[in-house]
């Protein structure tokens, strides 16, 4: 049966191959065209249905706004159907899509959900954490003052926290929330649904323990945070932050990094000129003499 000319959103499985819907195989064996993220994956997974011939188009995120209007011309143009699959998961959750549906929506074509996996609803389904309020945050900010800044908003919510990282990141990121949030929950997620699948409920000193124990992690990890009663008043946030620098700092000079390095290197940390150094000459002094 020919679905009617429209754009299906269809959520493939995040690792295992059998959470793949009813629904989406007969979606993804009748459209007439995909939409993919990831061509080779999408192929590998239509050759799971069995489906082998299909025009499968890439459509990842550097491409999205240049394609989006051409698509929507062809759906328009000659009545087709088109259905949009990401790597892994749900589109448009952290993954391409918005600009395809945006135009879609804008020009009157109808967008129809295929719902399934999805790596935000699974880890938070299992995490043991409060899920009456959440809000996704997708992936956090690369560079360290974004990042701190993001981090440090979470303040002010009553609601648990899911985030996307990237494992080179995520280090990064749980240092920040146990600097903040000391007494946070959280639950890790990776390898869902995989064979190797690992849930772990713990706190932020727990998490970097695990973190520390996991150099080479494969594949996103999905983070829920817990607030609660873990919010600690601003100067105890001043003094997290403020040890974590001098703690950084003292690896630093360890590793023969100059006061005219670091004065450089942390000018952007929200302290003014005489605060940084007078908090490196502190942490310097575990090395000797100034250099």
């Amino acid at each position: 049966m020919t679905p009617e000319s429209a754009i299906y959103v269809v959520a493939t499985p995040i690792g295992n191959l059998d959470d793949l819907t009813l629904r989406a195989i007969k979606v993804l064996k009748s459209v007439d065209i995909i939409a993919a993220e990831d061509t080779r994956r999408a192929r590998h997974l239509l050759q799971h249905i069995g489906r082998d011939k299909a025009e499968v188009i890439s459509y990842f995120d550097h491409v999205e706004r240049e394609k989006a209007p051409q698509l929507v011309d062809r759906i328009l143009e000659n009545s087709l159907s088109l259905a949009l699959i990401s790597d892994a998961g749900t589109p448009c959750i952290s993954d391409p899509g918005y600009h395809l549906v945006r135009e879609a929506r804008k020009r009157g074509v109808a967008v129809h959900p295929v719902p399934g996996p999805s790596a935000l609803t699974a880890l938070v389904s299992a995490s043991g954490l409060p899920s009456d309020r959440l809000l996704f945050v997708g992936f956090l900010p690369n560079k360290k003052m974004a990042l701190e800044k993001e981090i440090a908003s979470w303040r002010s919510l009553s609601a648990s926290i899911v985030f996307y990282e990237n494992p080179r990141r995520l280090k990064a990121s749980l240092t920040v929330i146990h600097a903040l949030y000391p007494n946070a929950e959280l639950v890790i997620g990776r390898e869902l649904t995989k064979l190797h699948e690992e849930i772990l409920l713990t706190d932020p000193s727990g998490a970097l323990s695990w973190c520390n124990n996991h150099d080479f992690l494969k594949g996103e990890a999905v983070v829920m945070v817990r607030l609660g009663d873990a919010l600690v008043d601003t100067q105890e946030i001043k003094d997290n932050k403020r040890e974590a620098l001098i703690l950084e700092a003292r690896d630093q000079f360890n590793k023969d990094a100059t006061l005219k390095d670091l004065l450089g290197l942390y000018r952007d940390r929200g302290l003014s000129r005489s605060e940084l150094y007078q908090l490196l000459l502190e942490a310097k002094g575990f090395y000797g003499n100034e250099k």
